[in-house]
């Protein structure tokens, strides 16, 4: 398994096995984010022996599930929070990496290009193109909360 980058401090990917959680911290990632469901199907741990895999690399968690390739609004905003809160580099997965990446692209939306964001997750091969209305909408939304302070 190779993390594809999209940040920094942000790389994505498939669900990783035991082997690559170790791997994982010892190319220096410090945190793990987990955004499949416990229902899906082909899923090689559920969150709970995820978590106590990834802690026993010496790694910190964070569980958000995210169902279907549209995450909803909380699910960007713990993202968000995750990404802040969390001491990088961070691996986030979910089945392919897709999920991972939108959700990237929603919480990044303040601080960087839409345009780029599209073409970053592209070139990392996940098409969230779909989401370029949601992700204005998204930017517009958090720019007035911000003037509203």
């Amino acid at each position: 398994m190779t993390p594809t980058e999209l940040s920094a401090k942000l790389s994505i990917g498939p669900e990783p096995t035991a082997d690559d959680l170790a791997d994982l911290a010892a190319a220096g990632f410090r945190s793990v984010i987990n955004n499949r469901t416990d229902r899906e199907a082909e899923l090689r741990l559920g969150s709970d022996e995820m978590a106590l895999a990834v802690e026993a690399q010496g790694m910190g968690y964070a569980h958000i599930p995210v169902v279907g390739k549209n995450p909803l609004e909380r699910d960007a905003q713990a993202f968000e929070d995750a990404l802040e809160e969390m001491p990088g580099p961070i691996y986030a997965y979910c089945k392919t990496g897709g999920r991972s990446a939108a959700l990237w692209a929603l919480a990044s939306v303040v601080d960087a290009d839409i345009d780029a964001l599209i073409t970053n997750c592209a070139a990392a091969g996940h098409d969230i193109s779909g989401l370029k209305a949601k992700l204005d909408m998204r930017r517009e939304m958090l720019l007035d909360e911000e003037d509203d302070d």
